[in-house]
Parts: C-alpha cells; sequence; structure tokens
C-alpha cells in the first residue's frame, strides 16, 4: 500500500508518542489536513462497481437521536477486532463492533441541552456532543466535548439557556469509563487574547471537528443562528496536563462589540467557527480554520498583511501558530476584500472550512503549500497555506490569493482532493452537480485551478449537502472514487477523474435513506459508515465471504495505441469451487481467452493463472460517443474484470471482481482542451460606471508522446453543426488575446508554440460584458498538428437582484414591506391557519436567500424547504414560506394563550438586511356557561378526571342526565341549584356539580375525555370508562390544590398525600383492624391529613370516633368494607375533631386509606443465601430498592412545584446514583431521582405529581435519562422521577430451616413466617387468616353469570328499565328480583341496576381474570361481600328462563386454574430484571400442582408457578 508522504509526516507530527494505529482506521474526521483524501482503506473500484458491495447491516438507535459528529474507526492498542465509537445529539456516546454492527458498550454522559432553550431550529430536539470526537491512538482514550445543563448554575431552573454548559469528556474506549481528571468544566475560562470574553456555554455551539496536535486537543466553537452574545473561540484542552491550556478569541479589541448582556444578539462579536463540522486543518504546528460573520470591522480599506495582528477576523481564513504548551497565536490570515458585504448578505466565509493539499501535488512556481476553501458567497478561493494574502492585496485592491474561482453558488462544508493523476479538487455547491477542477499552470509555472468535470446529479436543494471525499485503492492510478452524502439522496459515488467529455461515471450504490447533514462517509477496513437523517447507522461494504483471492487491481502500466500489452492474473481458491464459469470485462479492449482458465472443478488451496491482454492495435485517436467503452484519448483507464463461479460450498459469493488499469499513451501528439465549456456564469452590474469582470482558466494540453504545434485559432458564434460557419482569427495584441465577443485571454501561447508530451500551458481567459446587460457565447477552436478542438465560452451579465418583502394578510391581501409583524389575531383552538412571507426578486439578476432560520413549535412551515438557505429566486419570481399556526383542541373556558416566534430572513440583495419577522398569535378558547360582570365565564375548564373514587363521585350531585346537556348548560345548572364550585359532564349526557376539589390522583390525560356532548357535538362531556370533564368557578378554587373551602357541608376525603381512600372499615374481629400503631391525635383535634402524616411508613392508616387514629401494615382478619359510600348508611358518619368539614370514622367505623404504590412493597430482609446463576443486566435498569426505599414507579413532577420540596440535591449531580440520593434522602418518606443529576427528598407529594403514563417501560413514561454516577441506573427524566417510599420495617424476624437444611432463608414478613424447602416434605407455621373479600356472584336463582361488561359510549347497555329499587340496598340478588321479567339484568357501580332483554350494540365482555383487572371490582351498598360492577362496567347475568341457554364447553387441554384456596389467578407474569419476582420463599418438585403451591405458600399475599415444577 503506497501512502503519501506527505500524509504519514503530519499525521506522525501530531502524535507524542508511538501508536497503535491501525492502517485502515479512522480515528479522526477524516485527515489532518481535512484533504478529504483517504487511500488507506482498501476501497477498491472493482469491488465498489460491483455486485459484491452491498448494504452489510444497519442499527437504529433512541426516538429523535441524532448524529451529527461522524462515526470513529479504531482498533485498540490491545488490537482485536475495528471499534466503531458513536456519539449523539443525545450525549449518548456507544462502540460497535465495526465488522458486525453489535453494541459493545452505551453511556449517556450527561443530561442533554434543549434545543427549545436556544431557539435557533438548525439542531433539532437536542444538542449534546455535535462536534466530532477525536482519538488519542497512543492511549486508547476519546475526547469530546458535551453541551448539558447544570441546574440553578446562571438562573433559577434545572435547565434554561445561562444554565448551559460544556464540558470536555476523555473516555476510555474500551470501556466508555471516564479517563481519570476527567470531564472538565469549559464554562467560565477567559480568552486569552482578551480577557473580557469568557466561556458560556448556554450561547455557543461546538460544531467542527476536534483537531489533535501533541497532547492538546483543539475545539472550534460558533453560535446558535447568530442568537445571543457569542464570541468564536477556539478551546485547546492539554490531555497529559488535564487543563485548559488556551482560549484564543475571533474578534477582540475595541472594535469587537463586547457586553455582559448575556441576550443581546451580536452582543458578543460574533465571528463564529462552524465550517458545517469539518475540523480545523493542520501541517503539524499550525492550525488552519474559517470563521462566519463578523460585528467588527478593523479592516476598512486599507490594504493589510495576513501579519498585521487584525483583531475583527469575522469572514477570515486564519492561521495560528501553537505554540509552547498549545497556546494559539495570530500568524497570518486572508480576509476578502468584499467581507464587509458578505457580512450585510450573511454571505458566511465560514461556511466550509479549509482543505490543504497534497504539498508534493499541488505546488508550483512561489508556492510550495496549498489551502482551497469556500464559503456561502460563490466564490472558491485558492490560497497559498505559507502567505494566506491578509486583505486587499491583489490588483486594484481586490483579493491577494493564488486564484478566485467565481461560481455564484453557495458552499457548505469544502472541499475534497485527489492528489493523483495530476491532481484534482472537488467542491459541491447547494443544489448542483459536484464540479471538478484539475490543477494547471500559467506560463510561469504558478498553479492554476480549471474546471474539467461534473457530475449529472445535482445536490440537495437546501443545506447539508456533505463534504467530497476520495479514497484510492492504495494509491493506485485508477482506483481514485469521490464519495458524497447528500440530505435527499443519501449516499453517491464516482469514478473519481472525469472523462474527456467532462462527464462523471457513476458508480451505482446500495440506496440509503437521506443522510444528516454535512456528513462524509468515514471508512474502516474494505467498509464504510454513514448516519441518516432518522439517526439510523448503516454499514456498507464487500462480502467477507470471497471463493477466491486474485491479485487486484492488474496494472498494465504505459500502453501506446496500436499496440497491445497482456498481464498474467494469479489467483489461489480459498474454497473447493465446482466450475469457473464466465471470466467478463466492462471494456471490450480488455481480452481474455476463457481456454485458459481452469475447465474443471478447482480444489480449495489450488492455484491457477491467466492471461489478460489490453488491445490497443485496431484503435485510433477519438472519443466514441454514448458508449460504455471506447473512449480512445490517452490518460488512465480502468474496468473491471468479474471472474464467476459455481462454488461447491454454500454462503460465498459466486462474482469475484478484478480491477485493471493502465495508461493508454499515443506516440503521435494529441490535442486536449478542458473544460470543453468555460462558464464564467452571471455578473451583477450595480454600477454601468463600474462594469465587473470574471477570470477562469482553461488548460490546453498534449495528451501524447511526440511534441505538439499549435497552428492557429479562431472563434465564430455560428452553429457548429451549420454546413458554412464563419470563422474571425483570434488577434494577438501586447497583452491581450480576442476569444470571441465579450472573451479575451491574456496568455494564449502564439501560433507556433510546441507543446512536449504530456505538458499542458494553462490559459487566462476573462468575460468582460462590453455591451452591458445580456448573454455572451463565443466556439473558440484550436488547431495542432495533434487534432482540432473547439471549446464553449459563455456568460451573462444582469442588473443586481432587488428582493421585495412582505407578509400576507388574513384576507388575501399584503402588507407593506416595512411591516415585520406576522399577527394570526385570534385563532379558535383546532384550527391550523396560515399566513406566508413573500420575497419576490424585482432586479435583473438570480437572487440568493443567504440566511432562512425558520420557527419551531406552534408556528411552524408548511414545508420545511420553504424559504430554505441558498435558496435561488429567478426574475421576476416570487418565493413563499406559509407559516401554519398549529393549535390544539381544547375545552370551553380556558385563559387566552399568546404564543410568539420569529423567521429570520436575508438576501444577497446588498441593500435588504436582516429581517426577523415576529409571529404572534392568541387562542381564545369558546366561552360557555353563566358569566360575571366583566362578561367572562365564571367557570374555568379544570381538566380531564377519572370519576372512580372509592368513595363516590368526584362531584356528588346531579342535577339532571338528559340529550340536551352541554358545558354551558350543566354550568349553568350548577350555578342556579346551589352556587357550586365545581360542574362536570359525563357519559355525554350527564351533570354533576360539587363543592370538593377533585384529587390530583384522578387527574387524567386529555386523551381521556373524547364523548361529544349530546347537546353539542363540538364539545367534549367526558369519556369512555368513567372519565369527567370537570370546571371550576376561579374566584373560590385555585388549580393545584385538592381541597377547596367547601360551603355545602362534610366530606369523605378521596386521597391525602401518597395514600387514597378505600372505604368504610369495620373493626376486627378481634381487637383493632390496624395494630400497628395509635397515634396521638394534635391538640387542635384529628384531621384526616395529620393522621396521614403520622402513620408514614405504613401501607394502611384509619381515623375512627372523630379523634382516633390507627396505623398497619395489614387489615386484620374480620375488618370489611361497608358496602355503601353514604356516611349516613356505612357508619362514618363523625367529623374529624379537627376539621369539621372532613369525616373521620364512626362508632367502631374507620375511614380507611391505603398506600399508592405501584408495585408491592419489599419487606426488609436481614439475611438471605440463595442458589443458582444470577444475571449482570445488560444496560440501563430501574434500581428496585436503596437504602431503606423502595421504587414505586415513575412520577410526574407536582404542578406549579416540585413533586417533593423537603431537600433539593443533597448530593452532587455528576456523581449521582440512586443510592447516594437515598443515603442523602434518610429520615424521609419519599426520594426521587430526576434529570440524571438531582435528588430530591420530601415526607408528601405534592399536588400535581401522580404516576406518569407509558407503564413501566421507560422509553415510554419518560424516565429514560441515566445516572450521571451510574449509567446502568435509571434516573428519572425531562419533568419525571423515578420516585421510592420507605420501606416499612417490621418487628420481628422468623428463621425456620427446611427439613434437609440445604438453603436458609431468613425473611420478615407481618405475622407469617416463611418456609423454604427442597423436596416434597415442607414444614409451614400459622398464620393470621387474612379476610377473604368481596366474590363475584357466578349465578342466582334463575340468572347466570356471563361477566364484566363495557357500556356502549352511546347509551346504556341495558336499556329496559333503570335503578328499579332502592340503590342503598343494591346488590346482585335484589337486582335479579327487580328484573325477573327481563332476558338480562347488570348491577353497576355499587348501586345501580338495570334490566333489558337485548344487550345494545357496542359492548362487549372485557378482558381479564379478577375484579382488578376487568374493574368490575366495586362492592354492592347492599351487601359488602358481593361486587356490583365498576365504573361504567356491569356484572352482567342472563336469565335462564327467559334468554336462551349460554353453555359453557369444557376445555379440551390444559387451563389456567382461576382460583385455589385463598388465592386468585392474576395472569401471567414475566420476572423482574435481576431479581426474582417472588422472593420470599423458593420451592422446586417434579410433582408440581397449583393446589400444591398454593398449600406450601398458605400466608404469603402471593404466590406463583413457574417453568413446569417451581414455585
Amino acid at each position: 500500500m503506497i501512502l503519501p508522504q506527505w500524509l504519514i509526516a503530519s499525521a506522525l507530527a501530531l502524535l507524542p508518542h508511538v501508536s497503535g494505529l491501525a492502517s485502515t482506521d479512522s480515528p479522526s474526521d477524516a485527515d489532518p489536513a481535512q484533504s478529504g483524501y483517504l487511500p488507506n482503506h482498501n476501497m477498491d473500484p472493482a469491488v465498489v462497481d460491483s455486485a459484491e458491495f452491498g448494504q452489510l447491516w444497519k442499527v437504529p438507535f433512541n426516538y429523535q437521536e441524532l448524529f451529527y459528529a461522524k462515526p470513529l474507526v479504531y482498533t485498540p492498542l490491545a488490537g482485536g477486532n475495528q471499534l466503531l465509537f458513536l456519539a449523539s445529539s443525545q450525549n449518548w456516546i456507544r462502540t460497535l463492533d465495526a465488522k458486525t454492527g453489535n453494541l459493545i458498550n452505551s453511556r449517556q454522559v450527561q443530561t442533554p441541552f434543549l434545543q427549545s432553550d436556544i431557539g435557533c431550529t438548525d439542531i433539532p430536539n437536542t444538542i449534546g456532543i455535535i462536534g466530532t470526537p477525536i482519538i488519542d491512538t497512543t492511549s486508547d482514550i476519546v475526547y469530546f466535548f458535551a453541551k448539558t445543563y447544570i441546574p440553578n448554575y446562571r438562573t433559577a431552573g434545572a435547565t434554561g439557556t445561562y444554565n448551559g454548559v460544556y464540558y470536555f469528556y476523555g473516555v476510555n474506549i474500551n470501556t466508555l469509563e471516564d479517563s481519570p481528571g476527567f470531564p472538565i468544566l469549559v464554562d467560565g475560562s477567559q480568552s486569552d487574547n482578551d480577557p473580557e470574553i469568557y466561556f458560556i456555554g448556554g450561547v455557543i455551539l461546538q460544531r467542527p471537528s476536534l483537531t489533535q496536535i501533541g497532547s492538546v486537543v483543539y475545539g472550534g466553537f460558533g453560535g446558535h443562528c447568530d442568537l445571543f452574545n457569542y464570541t468564536g473561540l477556539v478551546i485547546g484542552v492539554d490531555i497529559n496536563e488535564k487543563q485548559i491550556v488556551t482560549n484564543w478569541a475571533v474578534e477582540t479589541g475595541p472594535l469587537a462589540p463586547q457586553t455582559n448582556d448575556w441576550s443581546e444578539n451580536s452582543g458578543g462579536g460574533e465571528g463564529g467557527i462552524w465550517m458545517s463540522g469539518m475540523a480545523a486543518s493542520t501541517d503539524g504546528d499550525r492550525l488552519f480554520f474559517v470563521t462566519g460573520n463578523g460585528d467588527g470591522h478593523e479592516n476598512t480599506g486599507a490594504p493589510a498583511s495576513g501579519s498585521s495582528g487584525c483583531r475583527t477576523l469575522g469572514e477570515a481564513c486564519v492561521n495560528l501558530d501553537v505554540g509552547d504548551g498549545g497556546k494559539l497565536t495570530l500568524t497570518d490570515y486572508f480576509q476578502p476584500y468584499d467581507y464587509q458585504n458578505m457580512d450585510g448578505g450573511d454571505q458566511d466565509f465560514g461556511s466550509g472550512g479549509i482543505a490543504l493539499l497534497d504539498p508534493d501535488t499541488f505546488k508550483g512556481t512561489g508556492v510550495s503549500k496549498m489551502g482551497v476553501t469556500a464559503g456561502k458567497n460563490g466564490k472558491i478561493y485558492i490560497l497559498n497555506a505559507n502567505n494566506l494574502g491578509g486583505y486587499r492585496l491583489g490588483s486594484g485592491q481586490t483579493d491577494g490569493v493564488i486564484q478566485t474561482i467565481v461560481t455564484n453558488k453557495a458552499v457548505f462544508g469544502g472541499a475534497g482532493s485527489y492528489p493523483g493523476e495530476g491532481g484534482y479538487i472537488y467542491l459541491t455547491p447547494v443544489g448542483y452537480s459536484t464540479f471538478v477542477y484539475k490543477l494547471g499552470f500559467d506560463g510561469s509555472g504558478v498553479p492554476i485551478f480549471t474546471q474539467v468535470g461534473a457530475t449529472t446529479e445535482v445536490s440537495a436543494g437546501r443545506v447539508g449537502t456533505g463534504i467530497p471525499t476520495v479514497t484510492s485503492f492504495g494509491g493506485k492510478q485508477g482506483t481514485a472514487i469521490l464519495w458524497m452524502c447528500d440530505p435527499d439522496a443519501g449516499l453517491r459515488a464516482w469514478y473519481g477523474v472525469p472523462n474527456t467529455d467532462g462527464t462523471m461515471k457513476t458508480i451505482k450504490l446500495p440506496q440509503v435513506n437521506g443522510l444528516n447533514k454535512f456528513q462524509r462517509p468515514v471508512f474502516g477496513d474494505s467498509r464504510l459508515y454513514v448516519t441518516d437523517t432518522d439517526g439510523v447507522l448503516y454499514c456498507l461494504g464487500s462480502p467477507v465471504n470471497l471463493p477466491l483471492n486474485c491479485t487486484s487491481p492488474v496494472d498494465f502500466g504505459n500502453v501506446a495505441l496500436g499496440s497491445s500489452q497482456t498481464e498474467q492474473v494469479s489467483c489461489t481458491a480459498l474454497i473447493a469451487i465446482t466450475q469457473i464459469e464466465s471470466v467478463t470485462t466492462g471494456d471490450a479492449n480488455f481480452h481474455v481467452d476463457s481456454s485458459t482458465l481452469p475447465q474443471g472443478p478447482v480444489k480449495a488451496g489450488a492455484t491457477f493463472s491467466f492471461p489478460v491482454t489490453w488491445n490497443l492495435t485496431s484503435t485510433v485517436n477519438k472519443d466514441t460517443v454514448f458508449a460504455s467503452y471506447g473512449n480512445v484519448s490517452p490518460g488512465v483507464k480502468s474496468t473491471a474484470l468479474t471472474i464467476t463461479t459455481i462454488n461447491a460450498v454454500a454462503g460465498y459469493s459466486t462474482q469475484f471482481p478484478i480491477g485493471l488499469t493502465g495508461t493508454e499513451v499515443s506516440n503521435k501528439a494529441y490535442l486536449e482542451i478542458a473544460p470543453v465549456t468555460v462558464d464564467y456564469s452571471g455578473l451583477v452590474i450595480l454600477d454601468p460606471n463600474d462594469i465587473p469582470t470574471n477570470s477562469l482558466s482553461f488548460t490546453i494540453s498534449n495528451a501524447g508522446l511526440a511534441n505538439l504545434t499549435i497552428l492557429g485559432y479562431a472563434y465564430t458564434t455560428d452553429d457548429l453543426d451549420d454546413d458554412d460557419i464563419d470563422y474571425t482569427n483570434t488577434t494577438f495584441t501586447e497583452d491581450v488575446q480576442d476569444l470571441g465577443y465579450g472573451f479575451s485571454a491574456s496568455d494564449l501561447p502564439p501560433v507556433g508554440t510546441v507543446i512536449g508530451g504530456g505538458d499542458q500551458v494553462s490559459v487566462d481567459s476573462t468575460f468582460d460584458p462590453v455591451n452591458g446587460t445580456g448573454n455572451y457565447n463565443s466556439f473558440f477552436a484550436v488547431w495542432s498538428t495533434g487534432g482540432e478542438q473547439t471549446i464553449i465560452l459563455e456568460g451573462s451579465a444582469s442588473t443586481a437582484p432587488i428582493a421585495n418583502f412582505s407578509i400576507s394578510t388574513s384576507e388575501g391581501g399584503w402588507l407593506p414591506a416595512s411591516n415585520l409583524l406576522m399577527d394570526f389575531g385570534d385563532v379558535v383552538p383546532g384550527t391550523s391557519p396560515s399566513l406566508q412571507i413573500r420575497i419576490c426578486n424585482q432586479g435583473g439578476s438570480v437572487l440568493q436567500i443567504s440566511k432562512s432560520k425558520p420557527p419551531n413549535g406552534a408556528f411552524r412551515p408548511d414545508d420545511p424547504t420553504d424559504l430554505h438557505e441558498s435558496q435561488d429566486i429567478p426574475v421576476n419570481d416570487c418565493a413563499y414560506g406559509t407559516v401554519i399556526f398549529a393549535t390544539n383542541a381544547e375545552e370551553p373556558n380556558q385563559p387566552d394563550q399568546v404564543f410568539t416566534n420569529t423567521w429570520t430572513l436575508n438576501t444577497d440583495d446588498l441593500n435588504f438586511g436582516v429581517h426577523v419577522v415576529q409571529i404572534q398569535g392568541t387562542v381564545v378558547s369558546q366561552k360557555v356557561g353563566p358569566t360575571n360582570f366583566t362578561g367572562q365565564p365564571v367557570y374555568s375548564y379544570l381538566g380531564c378526571y377519572s370519576d372512580t373514587a372509592p368513595a363516590g363521585r368526584l362531584l356528588r350531585t346531579m342535577p339532571y342526565d338528559n340529550s340536551s346537556n352541554t358545558n354551558g348548560v350543566c354550568q349553568t345548572a350548577c350555578q342556579a341549584g346551589g352556587n357550586y364550585i365545581f360542574a362536570g359532564t359525563e357519559f355525554q349526557t350527564e351533570c354533576f356539580c360539587g363543592n370538593t376539589s377533585p384529587p390530583n390522583l384522578y387527574k387524567a390525560d386529555e386523551t381521556y375525555c373524547t364523548f361529544a356532548c349530546a347537546g353539542d357535538g363540538t364539545q367534549v362531556c367526558g369519556g369512555a370508562g368513567g372519565y369527567i370533564s370537570i370546571y371550576y368557578d376561579s374566584t373560590r378554587y385555585t388549580p393545584g390544590n385538592d381541597t377547596s373551602t367547601p360551603t355545602g357541608g362534610p366530606v369523605t376525603v378521596n386521597q391525602t398525600g401518597n395514600y387514597n381512600y378505600i372505604g368504610c372499615f369495620s373493626e376486627a374481629t378481634n381487637g383493632r383492624a390496624l395494630s400497628g400503631e395509635a397515634p396521638a391525635a394534635p391538640d387542635s383535634g384529628n384531621t384526616i391529613e395529620s393522621c396521614e402524616a403520622a402513620c408514614q411508613g405504613y401501607t394502611y392508616f384509619g381515623t375512627e370516633y372523630s379523634n382516633e387514629c390507627y396505623c398497619g401494615n395489614t387489615i386484620n382478619a374480620g375488618s370489611v368494607n361497608h358496602a355503601s359510600s353514604d356516611p349516613t348508611v356505612n357508619g362514618c358518619s363523625m367529623l374529624c375533631g379537627g376539621n369539621v368539614t372532613e369525616y373521620c370514622g364512626g362508632p367502631n367505623r374507620l375511614d380507611m386509606y391505603q398506600l399508592n404504590g405501584t408495585l408491592a412493597l419489599p419487606t426488609t430482609t436481614t439475611s438471605a443465601s440463595v442458589t443458582g446463576p444470577t444475571t449482570t443486566p445488560s444496560g440501563p435498569s430501574v434500581v428496585p430498592s436503596a437504602g431503606g426505599f423502595a421504587y414505586i414507579g415513575c412520577y410526574t413532577e407536582g404542578t406549579g412545584i416540585r413533586a417533593l420540596t423537603g431537600l433539593a440535591n443533597p448530593v452532587s449531580g455528576a456523581t449521582l446514583t440512586v443510592k447516594l440520593c437515598a443515603a442523602a434522602c434518610s429520615g424521609y418518606f419519599y426520594m426521587g431521582v430526576e434529570y440524571s443529576g438531582e435528588c430530591y427528598c420530601g415526607n408528601t407529594l405534592n399536588g400535581g405529581s401522580a404516576l406518569a403514563s407509558g407503564g413501566s417501560d421507560p422509553t415510554q413514561n419518560m424516565c429514560s435519562m441515566t445516572c450521571n454516577g451510574n449509567a446502568n441506573e435509571y434516573c428519572g427524566g425531562p419533568n419525571r422521577l423515578n420516585m421510592y417510599q420507605i420501606i416499612p420495617q417490621t418487628t420481628s424476624a422468623t428463621s425456620i430451616a427446611t427439613p434437609t437444611g440445604n438453603i436458609s432463608v431468613t425473611t420478615a414478613i407481618s405475622s407469617t413466617s416463611a418456609t423454604t424447602t427442597t423436596s416434597s416434605t415442607t414444614t409451614t407455621t400459622s398464620s393470621t387468616p387474612s379476610p377473604t373479600g368481596p366474590v363475584t356472584v357466578q349465578n342466582t336463582t334463575s340468572f347466570s353469570y356471563l361477566g364484566c361488561y363495557s357500556d356502549n359510549v352511546n347509551g346504556r347497555a341495558l336499556t329496559g328499565l333503570a335503578n328499579p329499587g332502592d340503590p342503598s340496598t343494591n346488590s346482585v340478588e335484589a337486582c335479579s328480583l327487580l328484573c325477573s321479567a327481563y332476558a338480562y339484568f347488570g348491577v353497576e357501580y355499587s348501586a345501580e341496576c338495570y334490566c333489558g332483554n337485548t344487550i345494545s350494540g357496542g359492548n362487549a365482555l372485557v378482558a381479564g381474570s379478577s375484579p382488578a383487572v376487568t374493574q368490575c371490582d366495586m362492592v354492592c351498598n347492599g351487601n359488602s361481600a358481593e361486587y356490583c360492577g365498576g365504573p361504567n362496567r356491569l356484572n352482567l347475568y342472563n336469565n335462564t328462563a327467559v334468554a336462551s341457554t349460554v353453555s359453557t364447553p369444557s376445555p379440551s387441554g390444559p387451563v389456567h386454574v382461576q382460583s385455589v384456596g385463598n388465592y386468585a389467578f392474576q395472569g401471567c407474569y414475566n420476572e423482574s430484571s435481576g431479581i426474582r419476582a417472588l422472593s420470599g420463599l423458593t420451592y422446586v418438585n417434579a410433582s408440581m400442582t397449583v393446589q400444591m403451591c398454593a398449600a406450601t405458600c398458605n400466608g404469603f399475599a402471593w404466590m406463583g408457578v413457574e417453568y413446569g415444577d417451581e414455585w
């Protein structure tokens, strides 16, 4: 493998010690010089351009996780497979096997910064690791910058712009653990060249890839859409000293604005370094980069050298010297002569980086090292890297650079290069082809680039096109491949050298999705990696199971036209091959005689060879148009030879490609001119007295071996297809040669000039629109002893573009250009009105949008490509951007909501300037119900609630149930009928009123309230499953409180703290129902709240006889729940001694409350030993318990308040684990972890905090962020806490040994002993019996039970007769007697009875095997031992005497035992992660039955059978 010496030298210069870097690794973004040329990855075009190259695998990652940082490929010092390192916008880092894609390690290093905190939409959702990391190949350490927060760092709150910070990380690639001494906080570091500038991470973006020089890693920083007060910076961190050693600012001095107002746009001078993600380039001791718009202008007209020490270096290419200790100082710079105009038009010079070119190829007279850069301003600058050009040092005070190529096409990202075959550079403007420029020289030997080719494919017409990258197969000629990443088309490739007609031969690749912005493929060993706009990682490469190993590529050397050359191909069979079926070539001039191939089977390990002949004996100098071969022009040629096999072993490829390459030479002279079309593009005439010109070059080459003599020049405007063409001979004056009307040259070789074999001459040509505006063209012909050729010269001139700006009105008109307010006015919820921005071009040339930062959120563009950056607007045409105001549907009587946003726009019309469109609109909800003296509604919307409280309905008074129901009618009825605080609608037709606020426990997501009101289909009146839409009188209630001052008498409190009301219970048969503790009442008297506080740590508490409070972990035998929810019936009718508005039990009656936990609480264990293997979780998991706390679920924060307010962040967020938080919260009842690094403690859950939707899956409930101190643990999420509750301690533990003595288990449970045995012999102890509880009645005298049925959303399931009896005495038996004349009856909601002869359509049997699952779990008012349905659930029965008999067939196979002993079947559960679901007792028996398990587990709350013989 041949690597350019300059690549080897520059790479070694960056390494402080000997490295284990593998030759095909990619430990950084491309190469250190950012040349984009990568010869060391075994990318053979014969393989890539064949069926053997395809997609090997792809891997998706997290929702909304994107990869702006490019992957890295690396082989660790210890050896082994190549690793793939990924870093994402969500601050996740990962390693994968680069060959298989298998995940090895992953870790989220920090909470990512939220895009919503910055307002810039360039990077959506989250901003974490954006710049590409770099791997120090001497230590296996990966370095990167990560953006995150430090809560309350600069402003109050966990997030917010100014709490944003950057950390510099070093992690071991083998483990992803932090290297000692890392991470380092960057924030607060002062600038070396201006101490007034200091680092504020929230307002700045680390976008460029990182660069390493010696022991210092450098990263560039810019802004977010030029918002806020920021200055472009270069931060250098010494990875050995583990400290920041340099902070160099782009804009300093008195002319650069510096304020301490962080929110002031441009307040820091700007000059950001972003370069579309390219790295700063280096040649070992210097750092090169390009900057964007700056706000200070030290250079204002007078020329200045690059060593002048300019301190305002926005819109500049900068060269910094790397001094002792990594300190940076300015050495040289180039600032375009029109940089102030570029600032005004947002034509970022720094949208592209600088590529340092291979000095072995790219050099010339006076130039030993070259660089190329381009930006938004449509110019390509060829720079002398040793003398960049300063300011206005060129002719006429223009740019003093080697060459300026004017294209008028914006470039993001930069250039690629190929130093072989004469030297080429490549650039891809937005929305255009990839253009190819070849190195040439003028008559003095000064380097000049000429466009010689372009791809037929064009890039996406929006920002995001990637950076051209070139590979070759070990540096061999004819093997160059040009690669491009496109945000629409995906990955593209071409042969790297253009055809003589300027076309680029396309290589067809497997289709991948549009790739993320500004990417380039990353290469490993014969494989490449890219990431798409959905965050999916792709690996493309050639299959590893090839049947042969053959010499490739085969180099024929120089072969003259009229001759031939034969080379041998040698192969070794890697497997047994049945037959060599065929051999084909892509160019018919290459011949293979099939008789020279093996004619029969080939054994594994056998070798063979055969000749290939490149036959040019009968060819002549010509171009064969539209042919796949036959291009008989001198130069490097390559094609593929494909061997097709029939294999004796399955699983191997049947085709093996071999590259054939050689140089076709002509013994005679051969004339070539490139490019075939010289396009000077359009010139803009701003002043008729100052006509601009544009200069481009073309080359006259002798591709033959013999000398070529120029015989003459001429030009014409006639059609070249005409029979009679009138040519005009070129005239030579002292300094100018005429090439046609408007075209001239300054150094055209005189007639008679001799050009040696293989030599070329570059000609500087100029387009001068001598006749003003219009189109110009000329056909320029050259005659020589090597043939004749004609090229096209074309250009145009026009007046400047003029942008006309306007915003539409809702009436269809347009506002004046000076109006920058887009006002949607008042908008109805649930609608999506739209307005437009229009930019028209009223000038004489194409207008380009140079900046576009659209809004996001409620306001968003209808099409993301509307008014995008670099969009061209033709003359007399307009471009439109439609803004949609997407409002959510909402209930009536909501507060008006004002929304605002902006759309920032600019164009290349120099008189246009930055336009910041202010967008605003107000969502005004429908107003219903009674109004106050101001005309505003009395009632405001509170929310959707689940009306399933055990104590009865949330609102107790029902004024009506009819088909005219609306929210307004209900509110009017509630005000008129008792001036109630709350009004609610349910089940389409029902209205309820009350004075007690609904507990936050029952607050539901708005998606549950979907029933249309019976009287107005546009309003919502509750939802299926017992949901109610509730409104409140805002003058008498403040949302967020669970209680209000009632005016209508005492109530049963449904919920307090983290306890829920479960009913009115009797005392136990022998003793108290709760026997854990009996706290004394406060001096002010007992309340529900005081008892709850006194019983913290217990599962249950109850209040009795006004002033009595009891606590316990079990409800003792004989205590039963009274059927009725009416205090006057159930006996819990005594008022609390400390609050007469609450009930506190009664004589021998307790208002009973149970701890609200989503998981059964474990009991404390003093010792345990178990047998069997344990497993380590493969990824992060929820910690089930820590420090005496047990996990109870993922909870939301409170409404306007923290869920836990006892103690905040008692431990360091950077090292937070669940265990550390638990230890810090010792003494509190609850503790919770949030947002990776936050810890909270408290004794109560504050209002609004509730179990989050999404179940137990962290990806759904949003408790998905890992702990900063342990990436294997979850620590909440944004506004989500992993919540823990203190584990109740018991007073005794009993240890029971089994007869065999094999296992000893000590456990503690309430009044129950645990037994462990490993044989059929068991030892049990007595336990206190638990109440059997209510049951579902299966049948009555003439009725059979059908199951738990749902109610129909359009009406009752049974419509024959409703509530025929007394609700207080309702039971299954009572309802069956009342409905004896009907085919069906059902009981619902404890007190309701319904009869009917049919079951209305839409009702169905509810899945589930227990009342808790089906929700038919409310006890009958008249019999607490029976269930009587539930909220919108009926226990349904049919009359066997009236309806047809329903037979239930006996099961033909195994069944789930529905009940055994005191146990009821609850369903099929999976085991917990890393621990048994049930850990009290384990027993294995080959004769296991459900009955045996139940008998052995008697006394435990749960039992389960598993794997045939386990329980």
